[in-house]
């Protein structure tokens, strides 16, 4: 659907929440995607006639930024190019330029390393946010005019600029469930909002050895296939890794741009790379053990006076015996086997509470509760006394692994294509087949982005966002397909005041 309303028109300012609006040269284009975006997109690209016409002179038609560095508005200041890049599983950037030596950074408190910077886009009456972030360096030219040139990049950044070691983070997060491990580990690079969906629990020990928190935090998401985002609330999120080609489960694109809606289009096609693979998962790690033993039997016993205060720790060579004070009287094995049972009979001022036997490969330990008397306020005397049984064992080990694994085929592309082998993948925090297999599939998958790679211009659209889909149905370009969203990037002229927008969207085609 394509109306155009071909205007120029100057307008002062109407509002200060948009002071680098001074006037529109624009062509207005119907947009009908979204109904909750009133359909109207206007590109501020030539002028053709002076007829003024209502729906340009009213400010809710125009395209407007509000660009605040550590909450000082310097939108009025904005020249030149303003450049927003997202990328799927990447942190986002942005680049502008202010005009103004009030802003140069060598006297600006406001303009330095890591103050927040916050673009808003204006458009049709509704607010969207573009980006939020932190500066990572601000420059100032001279060439031919006077400019501060200011790069940043979003939040994530704080994941990848921390490196650090972590052992064993299931037992220093809230849970073991997955999202908490994640938690925890942004929380060292004091990224605190997280919103994350539920996971489940982890079953072997996630160690990190002097890795970037944003690695760690990959790392796990891609476990159960998720990708990471920090949005432009600053909010870190992680969103499910589908890829929305099946029209039979999504016969519905979130865009579709027709005929002459395609300002400039790039494709690329290849081959594919990988249609079979093996993924590897966590190894475990067994002793086996050939015994030949000899059997000993060692009697041991322990008697205390009146109100006598007793604490014990004996080592015995096959078994140590220990009273810790707390009632809690332990017999533990000093070797391989040490101890097979143990008997034990108490008399005067002891009671035998309960007791328990732990037996943690190839360790064996036996805690007896006691409780002594009091007669008269005063301990009674008391007599404990045990044999140990046990034996001296001689054993040979052997060394085995085991690991989960899956091998992974596309019998589509291998009839198209032929087998082409990825050969196998590790990945140590895989803990099931069932993960294997999923990661496996997604490897394929991202191998096929070569069938098809598009990139392409649309008119300024700032709810186009990574993880959608585009139908691009253009008889004069001669395409009809929909891609899958990987890259938005928008490209913004400020030229006094003068807004010129446009969106770059890099797709993939998956098979």
């Amino acid at each position: 659907m394509l109306h155009s309303i071909n205007c120029t028109v100057r307008v002062n300012a109407q509002d200060p929440t948009y002071p680098t609006y001074k006037k529109i040269d624009c062509t207005l284009h119907c947009n009908a995607n979204d109904d909750g975006f009133y359909g109207n997109l206007i590109d501020c690209t030539f002028s053709v006639t002076n007829l003024i016409v209502t729906a340009c002179r009213n400010w809710n038609q125009g395209i407007r930024l509000v660009v605040t560095i550590d909450d000082i508005d310097v939108s009025a200041a904005l020249v030149g190019n303003i450049n927003i890049q997202h990328n799927k599983n990447m942190i986002s950037a942005f680049s502008l330029n202010l005009g103004h030596t009030d802003y140069s950074p060598r006297t600006n408190s406001h303009i330095d390393l890591d103050k927040v910077v916050v673009i808003t886009a204006y458009i049709n009456g509704q607010e969207k946010k573009l980006f939020t972030g932190t500066i990572d360096e601000p420059s100032a030219e001279n060439s031919p005019a006077f400019r501060v040139v200011i790069t940043g990049r979003d939040y994530g950044k704080l994941l990848l600029d921390k490196v650090t070691t972590v052992v064993s983070v299931q037992d220093l997060a809230d849970s073991t469930k997955r999202s908490d491990l994640i938690k925890y580990l942004a929380s060292l690079a004091g990224q605190t909002d997280i919103d994350l969906p539920e996971m489940s629990a982890v079953t072997i020990d996630n160690s990190f050895s002097d890795q970037s928190v944003w690695d760690m935090v990959q790392k796990e998401a891609m476990v159960e296939l998720y990708w990471v985002k920090c949005d432009e609330e600053g909010t870190l999120k992680l969103l499910l890794d589908e890829v929305k080609s099946d029209e039979t489960l999504y016969p519905t694109p979130d865009w579709t741009y027709e005929e002459d809606r395609i300002i400039r289009l790039g494709y690329k096609k290849g081959r594919v790379d990988i249609n079979k693979i093996i993924v590897l998962g966590k190894t475990s790690q067994r002793k086996i053990t050939v015994t030949s033993v000899e059997n000993w039997s060692i009697p041991y016993s322990k008697s205390w006076a009146d109100d006598e205060v007793l604490s014990w720790d004996e080592d015995y060579g096959d078994f140590s015996v220990k009273y810790d004070g707390n009632n809690y009287f332990t017999i533990s094995s000093n070797g391989l086997y040490a101890i097979k049972d143990v008997s034990y009979q108490a008399s005067g001022g002891i009671l035998i509470i309960s007791k328990s036997n732990y037996n943690y490969f190839p360790w064996y330990k036996m805690v007896i509760l006691i409780s002594r008397k009091v007669t008269g306020g005063t301990y009674d005397a008391g007599e404990l006394s045990i044999v140990v049984n046990g034996s001296d064992v001689n054993y040979s080990t052997e060394i085995r692994y085991d690991q989960i694994s899956a091998s992974v085929t596309d019998p589509t592309s291998i009839t198209k294509y032929g087998e082409r082998d990825g050969g196998s993948i590790t990945y140590p925090l895989l803990e099931t087949v069932e993960q294997c297999e999923a990661i496996g599939k997604k490897i394929i998958r991202d191998s096929h982005r070569l069938i098809g790679q598009a990139d392409f211009n649309i008119p300024f659209n700032p709810l186009v966002v990574t993880g959608q889909t585009i139908l691009i149905t253009d008889n004069k370009i001669g395409i009809n397909e929909r891609y899958y969203i990987e890259s938005v990037h928008h490209n913004i002229d400020v030229n006094e005041g003068h807004i010129k927008a446009r969106t770059q969207v890099g797709g993939v085609l998956y098979v």
